[in-house]
């Protein structure tokens, strides 16, 4: 966990799954990261891989330390900041793991903020009270991907490398299901952190009020939710504390309507390893069709980060 990366541009050493440099806010990854190489995509998704992820199971012990490293990611700020964080110590502590900037291309006017792509974009007319919140929101989706992406990594024994990025992105939007899960970690942690300026689980209840959805799986992605969000809050409470104590009568999860209850260590692990073997399965199973899907997502993530 003590392997640094260099910065081309001012040489500091910068920790290995770092995105931005903390120094000059130099992009860490090269040109040669961000390439659409369609030769990674078969090599990531082989028989091998595949029976590989079937035979190592996801570790209490291994996926510590995968919450651990991403904790080093950000160490440089670790117990600097006083505890209720104003918007330049959340950039602060953001901008190893995703940079904060405003959406002056106006792509989701009607959000007060979003991620996208290892990029959290604030709306320029997001009231300022809100703003933290927002960084916070997002940047839970970061740390949620990134664990994803570390399970992977952690498991194949790899690195890091562009279709990994865009097979975790990709993962964490799959389904509606997927997408509770994602949604309610980062208003889960949301809610946690300032529950203050808190305003409601809103894109889980849209996702909820689709329709069609299965009353027992949903209650189970959003189990998953609020244990993964856990598992956030752990990485951020390294930077930030809460700004209040938050009442355990009024978390507003409670009034969603479903039976949701965190899960124990070991099914929250054999819950995430399923839906990455499972996902990963699928992908390598529908090779024609999925490559041009990552790639796609490739492509965003070159266009967002060159």
């Amino acid at each position: 966990m003590n392997a640094k990366v260099i910065c081309e541009n001012c040489g500091h050493a910068n920790a290995l799954n770092q995105n931005q440099c903390s120094q000059c806010d130099e992009t860490l990854r090269n040109y040669a990261y961000f390439k659409n190489d369609f030769r990674e995509f078969y090599k990531l998704f082989s028989k091998d891989n595949i029976e590989i992820l079937k035979k190592i199971p996801l570790t209490d012990t291994a996926y510590d330390s995968i919450i651990n490293s991403i904790v080093d990611i950000g160490n440089e700020n670790y117990q600097v900041f006083p505890e209720n964080a104003n918007v330049q110590h959340l950039i602060k502590i953001a901008k190893p793991y995703a940079r904060v900037q405003y959406d002056n291309a106006n792509r989701h006017p009607n959000f007060y903020s979003y991620y996208s792509f290892n990029k959290i974009f604030i709306n320029r007319l997001t009231p300022n009270e809100l703003i933290p919140g927002a960084i916070i929101h997002e940047l839970a989706h970061h740390l949620f991907n990134e664990i994803i992406k570390q399970s992977v990594m952690h498991l194949l024994n790899v690195e890091k490398n562009l279709y990994i990025e865009s097979f975790a992105w990709y993962l964490t939007l799959q389904n509606e299901y997927m997408q509770i899960v994602n949604e309610f970690v980062s208003h889960r942690v949301q809610e946690y952190f300032v529950p203050e300026h808190f305003t409601g689980y809103t894109s889980v209840l849209e996702l909820l009020d689709e329709g069609n959805l299965d009353k027992d799986k949903i209650e189970t992605a959003l189990s998953v939710g609020l244990s993964v969000s856990k598992d956030v809050i752990f990485i951020l409470e390294k930077y930030i504390s809460p700004s209040l104590s938050v009442n355990p009568d009024i978390i507003q999860y409670l009034n969603l309507g479903f039976d949701i209850r965190s899960l124990d260590e070991q099914n929250k692990l054999n819950a995430m390893y399923t839906i990455i073997v499972e996902t990963f399965e699928f992908i390598a199973g529908h090779k024609r069709d999925m490559q041009p899907v990552l790639n796609d997502l490739n492509q965003s993530y070159i266009e967002y980060n060159i």
